[in-house]
């Protein structure tokens, strides 16, 4: 039997007309899905999303806490701008550098808490209101040893809205921090947009503590910050002087300092120091603080920085303690006959002063070495104590009355 070709069997075509059919569906299906990709009028489908009634339901309750903490304290928020006037050389130009930093009211009367370094220096500062007001200020009083200041700007009746210091004992590790600042400012405006900005997170820890070197002795303790607050609120600079809250709105602190080898640190004065060196500040200008007129390296810190091995490599006789380097000539400290270092030995290729007393108690009390400013600064100008030290390796308590600084 003679066989028909295969192009020409009905069967055949009825295949390739079948086939034809879903090429052509399926060309007509992409054209119209280019075209909806393509064309920018036809809107793209929006996700199905619960409806509230109420569009203050949709917030948490953290959420609306925030919104209501920044609403309340807002207006009590300032930005402070400084200009410092020097003097250049060799032709004595004069020439001005710019700072800012941010502060808070703490009364109707028109008095501001800020940091201390954040005015340090400066030859005008101007104060910035929430309402866009500017405002001269000056200096009502200043604490370095807790970077604080005081300023005072004339305002009318209602432009002062004053912030509430929180209890310091019920704040606890955890807790909700809310930082409002300026930074970033530009000495014109507030903020990055004219208006405070928030950040918030969590109280990190309490009872932290800075060691501030000497400006003028590298190397030698100056003093020691003590009780900051931690908080991984994002702060920048600008943030310095503003206000640490609760959820209550509370302060809780003053912004100081961050630590720049690290993401998510910051630290704040707390408000127990706040609300007692303020209204001194207020009062007198000034903190009136025990002290006994020396300069000490902390053996605690020594050891943290070099390790154990430096105390018996700069042959000192205990592993714990503050070793006196230098004792402020008619200070308290030298009429009490405290000693200083009289010479230097090199450990590694760095120079140490040595030979000087060890003072390792305080009436009593076991002095680790960074501890010492604290242990002097919770006594009073003209207490009495009695320092356990080492000299020339014999032991020995020596009475100091402390002076007023």
């Amino acid at each position: 039997m003679k066989k028909t070709p295969l192009f020409m069997r009905a069967e055949t075509w009825l295949i390739l007309l079948a086939a034809l059919g879903l090429l052509l569906g399926g060309l007509a299906t992409l054209g119209r899905s280019l075209t909806a990709v393509a064309s920018p009028g036809e809107p793209y489908p929006a996700a199905s999303l619960p409806s509230f009634e109420d569009e203050e339901t949709w917030r948490t309750e953290d959420e609306q806490n925030t919104i209501a903490v920044y609403e309340a304290v807002k207006r009590g928020v300032v930005m402070v701008s400084t200009e410092q006037i020097s003097t250049g050389s060799p032709l004595f130009d004069r020439f001005s550098r710019r700072g800012n930093g941010s502060g808070f009211f703490v009364d109707s009367y028109g008095h501001i808490v800020t940091n201390y370094h954040v005015i340090e220096n400066a030859t005008r500062i101007l104060v910035h209101t929430h309402s866009g007001r500017v405002y001269e200020a000056y200096v009502v009083g200043t604490d370095r040893l807790t970077d604080l200041a005081v300023l005072r700007v004339d305002v009318p009746p209602g432009e002062a809205v004053a912030l509430r210091l929180a209890d310091y004992e019920s704040i606890r590790v955890g807790q909700k921090a809310i930082a409002i600042g300026m930074p970033l400012a530009t000495g014109s405006s507030m903020g990055l947009d004219r208006s405070p900005t928030l950040t918030t997170g969590v109280i990190s820890a309490k009872d932290r503590s800075l060691l501030i070197e000497s400006q003028t002795r590298p190397g030698v303790n100056d003093f020691t910050v003590e009780n900051l607050l931690q908080t991984d609120a994002a702060v920048n600079p600008g943030n310095s002087g503003g206000p640490l809250l609760n959820s209550r709105g509370e302060v809780v602190g003053v912004v100081t300092a961050i630590m720049d080898s690290a993401s998510g640190i910051g630290f704040a004065i707390p408000c127990n120091v706040v609300s007692e060196v303020v209204p001194q500040l207020i009062s007198k200008g000034r903190v009136e603080r025990a002290y006994m007129g020396i300069s000490y390296l902390p053996l605690d810190g020594l050891r943290k920085a070099y390790g154990d091995d430096i105390i018996s490599a700069l042959g000192l006789p205990s592993e714990h303690g503050a070793l006196v380097t230098e004792v402020e000539a008619g200070g308290p400290g030298a009429r009490a006959g405290i000693r200083g270092s009289t010479k230097k030995t090199t450990v590694s290729g760095i120079e140490f002063p040595v030979g000087g007393d060890v003072i390792v108690a305080v009436d009593g009390v076991a002095v680790s070495g960074s501890d010492l400013s604290q242990m002097i600064l919770e006594r009073k100008p003209g207490d009495k104590v009695k320092l356990e030290l080492y000299r020339e390796g014999r032991k020995m308590t020596v009475e100091v009355t402390l002076g007023s600084r």
